[in-house]
């Protein structure tokens, strides 16, 4: 019995389980069932079982991406590389596969597809025929989805997808700035937060956090933030970002406005904040400003001194 006599469908429950509760980090019971099929994996990383261990370990790799126990990650990458090495260069006659358009949101169907494939007998309604749900070319593209998702950047040939958590944090942005944030949010290290991830982003990530900052200067400079050390941390980190940008030029006609809205203009900024999130962007460009424009250091400089003027301003009114 491929599932040591637990119904399949139970099992793949406990996977969809670990899938919705991500966040629940360092839970030992979520460890044992990763370690368990990620060690089925590796024993058999090209057999034709390799379909229901790789899709687990896609269903359950939000959680891996976070802080789970010693040596889970690394079971996880090590069984699902193996996968992709042993199945990725099969032989196949299909043209195109059903993990190439597999975006984040399909994640919630993998445990009711994951029974369809296994029970042969079962209705099948999906996107793609079971055949190619089956091929090892797939199994291996959803391996190395579930390996982008543990480590974001790992691979290049797969829908892209923001980081685990960042969804989250464009949520709960979204609701501080809307002026009802979650329960339990600290608007003062919230805000603290975004500063620091200014003052230490990586160049390419820079500017989305610049535009978060933006978005979370214009709610420090209201009347829902009265402590000045707040605003100073927010100055601190747009002084150090203002250097970055000193000698700025560029020949473009204009520039793309960012969005009026605070909550927008902080989602967008937790998107271009990653590799992944810019490639969405670009994916998008029917729909959206090229990113040359958008993030021309020219207009940079505009948006660090218009929220710097911001802070500075509601600054002095604490004073």
């Amino acid at each position: 019995m491929i599932t040591d006599d637990v119904p399949f469908d139970e099992l793949a429950g406990s996977w969809d389980e670990i899938r919705e509760e991500y966040y629940d980090l360092r839970n030992d019971a979520y460890d044992r069932t990763v370690l368990d099929c990620a060690a089925r994996l590796a024993e058999v990383p090209g057999g034709k079982s390799a379909f229901v261990w790789t899709i687990g370990l896609l269903m359950m790799a939000p959680y891996v991406a976070g802080a789970p126990g010693d040596g889970v990650v690394s079971a996880a990458r090590s069984a699902l590389e193996a996968a992709d090495g042993a199945l990725r260069d099969r032989p196949c006659g299909h043209e195109t596969h059903p993990y190439q358009e597999h975006e984040p949101e399909f994640d919630e169907d993998l445990g009711r597809q994951l029974c369809g494939l296994y029970d042969s007998d079962a209705a099948w309604h999906e996107n793609h025929p079971r055949e190619q749900w089956l091929c090892p070319r797939n199994v291996a593209g959803l391996a190395r989805i579930a390996l982008d998702i543990i480590e974001p950047g790992s691979a290049t040939d797969v829908p892209p997808r923001l980081p685990v958590g960042a969804q989250d944090t464009i949520e709960s942005l979204s609701a501080l700035l809307h002026g009802y944030p979650e329960p339990g949010t600290d608007i003062e290290a919230e805000i603290g937060i975004h500063a620091e991830e200014l003052r230490s982003a990586e160049p390419a990530d820079r500017p989305g956090r610049l535009l978060v900052v933006m978005a979370v200067a214009w709610y420090a400079a209201s009347d829902f933030v009265r402590n000045p050390a707040v605003l100073d941390d927010l100055i601190s980190a747009l002084e150090t970002t203002l250097p970055h940008y000193a000698d700025a030029r560029c020949t473009h006609d204009r520039h793309p406005a960012p969005p009026r809205s605070g909550p927008n203009a902080a989602a967008l900024g937790i998107k271009l904040s990653s590799p992944a999130g810019r490639a969405l962007h670009e994916r998008d460009r029917t729909r959206t400003d090229p990113l040359d424009q958008l993030l021309c250091p020219v207009a940079l400089t505009e948006i660090t001194n218009d929220a710097m003027r911001a802070s500075v301003g509601r600054r002095e009114e604490l004073h």
